[in-house]
């Protein structure tokens, strides 16, 4: 089996739950790639060994920087050449790019050594920055991923139109970022299309809604940051509310809009019916998909730019047989039919979005066809091992396109 590396920022992370389970699909199919964290996380994960980048090896720079100089002068003022002429976003890229750049002037020659075939940069900020980097030091070729985030900000990445330009393929899992990449000047055929996929199935007991009198639930899984539009959803709890409607209305995650939206929930009288679970682990998570009703997505395009792919709560949600509303912004109405196995919704029509949920309680059994092709719709086009096969098939063509050479 070829020999591949994975670069990551932290890894693992308990929010990237996607990275992880595409590693699990990949070794159902005999693949493992070595692991490597640039900035902090875990020695082992899941009995694999994660390589750690020690900071205080960014000391070795002051060998390895005339070491390349001299042993690569072109490719190494070709790269430095490339920050000189753009002007950096912000501080925090500045930090992720010099990270990135150090970890590859530090390790290249180790890359060398251990007869990579292929770099494969998970995210397109540091990790893919030091694989493009180590890539040009090195010869070995590099791959990256791409989602929303990297290509939606106001300002974006220092390095991103450069990693673009000389990546063998560039993954990413919606369509909206397809188009995207391709108004950027990436070519068709170096962008590649491969969804998030799901590495579990769950058994739904009961699509009973309100069972014994007991009230709606209705669910919100995601990051507590601007980009989630959060705040509409208060909206509709408060338009549920007045319509005299029993519900209750669970926020799972954690960031930084916690306190506003606490202060928010207080303001509008809805503490009894809303809560903010914090952070959940995968299995919690399942469960509470399990135990609702209806999954709300309220996603929008912040002041920055930075909006959702398809997040993965989405289809988990879709499997879990949750009845799903999603926003129409960016790719999150990607991952169902709307009107068959979803709805797609403005998320500032607040009505709309109550007027589903009111009906829901209503005339529950009209919605069980619309879950149970949800779930279908979710298997179907998240299974791990299509998606893990998908990645996997483009990482063997990059290497063999580098062989014939």
């Amino acid at each position: 089996m070829a020999k591949v590396a994975f670069l990551y920022s932290t890894f693992p992370r308990k929010t990237e739950t996607f990275v992880r389970r595409e590693l699990r699909g990949l070794a159902k199919l005999g693949f493992y790639p070595d692991l490597y964290s640039l900035w902090g996380g875990k020695k082992t994960w899941e009995g694999r060994e994660v390589r750690l980048f020690p900071k205080r090896k960014l000391f070795a720079l002051f060998y390895w920087i005339p070491y390349w100089a001299m042993r690569k002068p072109l490719e190494f003022r070709r790269t430095l050449s490339n920050l000189w002429g753009i002007s950096c976003p912000n501080l925090q890229n500045f930090n992720e790019t010099f990270l990135g750049l150090g970890f590859a002037l530090v390790e290249a020659r180790n890359f060398e050594r251990n007869g990579y075939q292929l770099i494969h940069g998970v995210w397109a900020t540091m990790p893919a920055t030091a694989a493009f980097a180590v890539s040009r030091l090195t010869g070995i070729p590099f791959s990256m991923g791409a989602h929303a985030y990297d290509l939606f900000r106001k300002g974006g990445d220092w390095l991103l139109p450069t990693k673009f330009k000389h990546a063998s393929f560039i993954r990413t899992s919606s369509k909206s970022s397809v188009r995207r990449l391709q108004m950027l000047g990436v070519e068709e055929e170096r962008i590649k299309f491969i969804r998030r996929g799901l590495d579990h199935r769950t058994e739904r007991k009961s699509f009973e809604v309100g069972e014994s009198g007991e009230p709606l639930n209705v669910l919100s899984v995601g990051r507590l940051v601007p980009k989630k539009g959060y705040f509409h959803q208060l909206e509709m709890a408060y338009l549920l509310k007045e319509r005299g409607i029993a519900f209750n209305w669970s926020i799972v995650g954690s960031g930084r809009l916690l306190k506003s939206l606490r202060a928010e929930i207080s303001r509008k009288n809805l503490s009894e019916n809303m809560v903010l679970l914090g952070a959940r682990s995968e299995e919690e998570v399942r469960e509470i998909f399990l135990n609702a009703d209806a999954m709300v997505f309220t996603g929008i395009i912040d002041e920055k730019g930075d909006r959702d792919g398809i997040p993965n709560v989405i289809p988990e949600a879709m499997e879990a047989g949750c009845l799903l509303l999603g926003s129409i912004y960016a790719g999150a109405s990607e991952a169902f039919v709307d009107g068959v196995s979803g709805f797609s919704l403005d998320p500032r029509d607040w009505e709309k979005w109550v007027d589903i949920l009111d009906d829901f309680v209503d005339q529950p059994d009209q919605y069980i066809s619309i879950r149970k092709k949800g779930i279908r719709h979710a298997r179907e086009n998240f299974d791990i091992l299509k998606t893990a096969r998908g990645l996997l098939s483009a990482m063997d063509k990059a290497m063999n396109t580098n062989e014939n050479e």
